[in-house]
């Protein structure tokens, strides 16, 4: 095949060793393909007649694929949600936010997308405020979710061809201040005290193991062996989508053998017959009642990671034992608190006393 222009001719005839022939391309199903159009051993004169007769088609759009319509942003969320049902864990908290997305960009076309409209969102999701707790400004975390969201329907538009090129580049999220939240002794057993029944084995799991909310309701029956006494977690039901082995202590196999179980009801913890789907009240009002502040069910998971670390597990074990991929997120979770630091500056002084009495020395210079 001959180089573009390589005889100088003019925009989609070339010309080779068998002689003219047209070249360009065509859309078809969606595909950019090339044709070619053989014209053989004739004149140039006669080769650019039969040009011009297919330029004019060209011009006309009969070999062109016809402009698509724009898509809008309310039809790439909606074929974001396909996936997102059938592919991702945090769909329930894909479909709360995605409606607040429509609500707020609804129709417009998706690639007018840029870093300021995103900004007129967050502005309007400030302005806005936290439903739950009235007169509350929203935190930075709270809004990332909601632009990581939204840079995910855009992400599988281009994907998915329904863009050319991603205009969310360029956008950023607030930086986050990684929660360090974890119960005292007797606020972990006032919490106990004050649950309901069917709240405090869910809470007990969640304190020593650090399983995730979804992992604890979502428990069956067929996923525990007292015997071995573990808790297998398919890849199903994690939101890494990677299987685990939970260990349990005797304490905790205690527990599970006094759950009752409901006829008819694969699931461990159970209210009136039903699964526990959400613990949300119940756990609020149980904070509540104990007097304790600024935590939240995630929190136990904190609780969990730090009691295993002071306790000298290695962090590889905590991790397989947590389900936590990488080192970096494990860190958020593992509380280093004054406690942790006196007891270090105890141990150096340890250290050093031991090293001192060795050398005959006492480790502090006397003032002259």
């Amino acid at each position: 095949m001959s180089k573009p222009n390589v005889h100088g001719l003019p925009q989609h005839l070339r010309k080779d060793v068998s002689g003219y022939f047209l070249d360009y391309f065509v859309q078809e199903e969606g595909l950019r393909k090339r044709k070619r159009v053989r014209l053989g051993q004739i004149p140039l004169s006669q080769a650019k007649k039969v040009l011009a007769e297919h330029q004019r088609e060209i011009v006309n759009e009969k070999y062109l694929a016809p402009d698509k319509p724009e898509v809008t942003f309310d039809e790439a969320a909606d074929s974001f949600l396909e996936y997102s049902v059938a592919r991702r864990k945090s769909h329930p908290n894909d479909l709360q936010i995605i409606t607040r997305l429509k609500a707020y960009f609804g129709n417009r076309p998706l690639k007018s997308l840029n870093p300021d409209s995103v900004e007129a969102f967050i502005a309007q999701r400030r302005k806005g405020g936290n439903l739950v707790h009235l007169g509350k400004a929203l935190t930075g975390a709270t809004i990332n979710r909601d632009v990581a969201c939204l840079k995910s329907i855009v992400r599988r538009a281009v994907y998915n061809g329904l863009l050319v090129k991603d205009p969310m580049v360029g956008v950023r999220g607030f930086k986050e201040e990684a929660r360090d939240r974890t119960l005292t002794t007797e606020e972990y057993q006032g919490l106990l005290r004050f649950s309901p029944l069917h709240l405090q084995g869910v809470v007990q799991l969640a304190y020593w193991t650090g399983m995730r909310k979804g992992e604890v309701l979502g428990l069956r029956w067929d996923q525990v062996d007292l015997k071995n006494q573990v808790i297998h977690l398919e890849a199903a039901d994690t939101k890494t989508q990677e299987k685990r082995e939970v260990p349990l202590s005797e304490t905790l196999v205690g527990l599970l053998q006094g759950v009752p179980k409901t006829l008819g009801s694969p699931y461990v913890f159970t209210f009136k017959g039903k699964a526990v789907r959400s613990v949300k009240t119940a756990f609020r009002k149980a904070c509540r009642k104990a007097g304790i502040k600024d935590f939240r069910f995630h929190d136990l998971r904190h609780c969990a990671v730090t009691n295993f670390r002071k306790a000298g597990v290695s962090d590889t074990v905590i991790m397989s034992i947590s389900g936590h991929k990488t080192y970096a997120m494990f860190k958020r979770y593992n509380r280093i608190d004054r406690s942790d630091r006196l007891d270090a500056m105890v141990k150096a002084e340890r250290l050093s006393s031991s090293q001192n009495q060795e050398l005959g020395t006492t480790g502090l210079a006397s003032a002259e």
